[in-house]
């Protein structure tokens, strides 16, 4: 797949992730919904379905920010665990916080990488992940991380943002993702460049500039290792949830 097809890419990306993340994290979830419309809670019932049966597994949430999918995980995998992956620990330490006030127990957060993640091959049953991978410096190579990390057998469900193509959805999307949204998002991030670079919104809405998604991310499922992946499209095409298992 050529390079402009695998995301908003420039240098320092990471770190400008990473700083981006620990700026918004006391306002993370309010603002999901109000980007989602209130729809996420949807898109991520919908995830947990496709999940099947995890009583008593072990699961990876990758990229978990604030927990809001691990959570989830947690309640499908009772007598199992979870591990939430992040790179920002601040939004871990809100997880943390989150864990305690829902009295879940089966929850393990940490700070690690989704392209170099540190587990054994094969250590999981189930792997999530929810719009972390406009955010990641090489697609492939995290999606790859996932692949290696399940179990044979195992199932990887991620949710990620995606443009309608539908042309009469299309002009309300655009104003929604590129006036709306940023709008909104100056309450929070003040209109404040970070690391000289845009405000923490703006971020939000462009990185997915030239990202992958439909056929061309099953491409790099499939390309990854994951023979079945398919795409479920959701919210009119504003977000696609990819389906995916392990195969011997």
């Amino acid at each position: 797949m050529d390079d402009e097809k695998l995301g908003n890419q420039f240098d320092g990306k990471e770190v400008y992730v990473k700083d981006v993340f620990t700026e918004i994290a006391s306002y993370y979830d309010e603002m999901n919904g109000i980007m989602s419309m209130g729809m996420i809670r949807r898109w991520h019932k919908f995830m947990m379905k496709k999940l099947g049966n995890l009583q008593g597994k072990r699961c990876l949430d990758v990229g978990t920010g604030t927990g809001e999918i691990a959570f989830l995980v947690a309640r499908k995998a009772a007598g199992g665990e979870v591990i939430g992956l992040d790179i920002t620990p601040a939004m871990l330490e809100l997880a943390k916080k989150k864990m305690t006030d829902l009295g879940i127990a089966n929850v393990e957060f940490v700070v690690g990488d989704a392209l170099d993640i540190q587990m054994p091959d094969g250590t999981f049953d189930a792997v999530t992940s929810g719009y972390m991978l406009r955010n990641v410096t090489d697609i492939p190579k995290a999606v790859g991380e996932m692949h290696r990390m399940l179990k044979v057998g195992g199932r990887c469900v991620v949710a990620e943002l995606a443009r309608p193509g539908n042309r009469l959805v299309k002009p309300f999307y655009n104003f929604y993702m590129n006036r709306v949204i940023p709008h909104y998002g100056r309450k929070y991030d003040k209109g404040m460049a970070i690391d000289g670079k845009q405000p923490a919104y703006d971020w939000l809405t462009s990185s997915i500039e030239g990202f992958p998604y439909g056929d061309a991310m099953v491409e790099i499922f499939r390309k990854a290792g994951f023979r079945d992946a398919k795409c479920y499209v959701k919210s009119f095409g504003a977000v696609n949830i990819y389906v995916a298992s392990k195969e011997a």
